[in-house]
């Protein structure tokens, strides 16, 4: 069994920001599939349980996502080796996406807060290029802008090889993943 998550923050006004690419991405995975999220009060999270996989979609604002991750993967007895982190990434191009494992957080609050419960880094990641802010230090900014129109247009293509790649870690395992996507 797998523990599928993606990151975002909840609420209207974060819904179309770059920081919420791993939302978008699991909810189009779970759309594709016929899939319905259902909400779990104590593990603050929307989910959905296969026989295969649990996705799940932490609310509890991103710096906070490895409280819903280790309460789900507890409570389904995954282990973090068999868990994948969808998140955006702002140090890779729109457009690019690489599958990682066993990888420190470069600066992801998400991420660093998923290492910090799990007690460690041994997890994939599904890292969705967003791009960079054009001076260093607004990336807490930038992650919380939307994309802009033209962005959008190859958000779709994106989002397209990201759903493949998630499909490729599920049939064939993060290492065949890796060597697909990376």
């Amino acid at each position: 069994m797998n523990l599928i998550v993606g990151l975002g923050n909840p609420g209207k006004k974060y819904v179309s920001t770059r920081h919420n690419f791993g939302f978008v991405t699991v909810d189009k995975f779970a759309k594709e599939r016929g899939l319905s999220w259902r909400y779990n009060l104590d593990w603050t999270a929307y989910y959905i349980k296969t026989d295969d996989f649990v996705l799940l979609k932490p609310v509890t604002f991103m710096n906070k996502s490895g409280v819903s991750v280790v309460a789900a993967s507890r409570f389904f007895k995954i282990d973090k080796k068999d868990i994948l982190i969808i998140h955006d990434e702002i140090d890779l191009p729109l457009g690019k996406i690489r599958i990682s494992f066993d990888s420190l957080s470069a600066g992801h609050r998400g991420v660093d807060s998923i290492i910090q419960y799990l007690s460690g880094v041994e997890f994939g990641r599904l890292r969705l290029g967003i791009g960079k802010p054009a001076r260093k230090g607004d990336a807490e900014k930038y992650v919380l802008r939307e994309f802009t129109k033209e962005e959008e247009k190859k958000l779709q293509e994106v989002s397209k090889i990201a759903t493949e790649a998630l499909n490729s870690y599920l049939e064939d395992g993060i290492d065949m993943a890796m060597n697909r996507f990376n």
